[in-house]
C-alpha cells in the first residue's frame, strides 16, 4: 500500500533538488556569463540527481498504485 507519507517525501524531495538547481541563479551566487563555480555546480549537480530520484520515484509510486488498482477489481 502506498501511503500519503511517502508520496509527500518524495514532493518534497523533488522541491528540494528544484531549489538546488536554482539557488545559485535566485541569491545571485553564480553570474549569468561567468565562469561556473564550483559551489554551483555542486549544487546544480546535486539538485539534478535529487530532482530526477524523486522524478523516478514518483512513477514507482504511481506504478504501484496502478498495480493496486488492478488487483482490487480483479476479486
Amino acid at each position: 500500500m502506498v501511503n500519503r507519507w511517502a508520496t509527500a517525501g518524495i514532493v518534497v524531495v523533488f522541491l528540494a533538488g528544484a531549489w538546488l538547481i536554482a539557488a545559485p541563479f535566485a541569491l545571485r551566487f553564480q553570474h549569468a556569463g561567468a565562469p561556473w563555480t564550483g559551489a554551483a555546480l555542486m549544487d546544480v549537480a546535486v539538485g539534478a540527481v535529487l530532482a530526477i530520484a524523486a522524478f523516478a520515484g514518483f512513477f514507482v509510486v504511481l506504478g504501484v498504485r496502478v498495480r493496486e488498482i488492478y488487483r482490487s477489481a480483479q476479486r
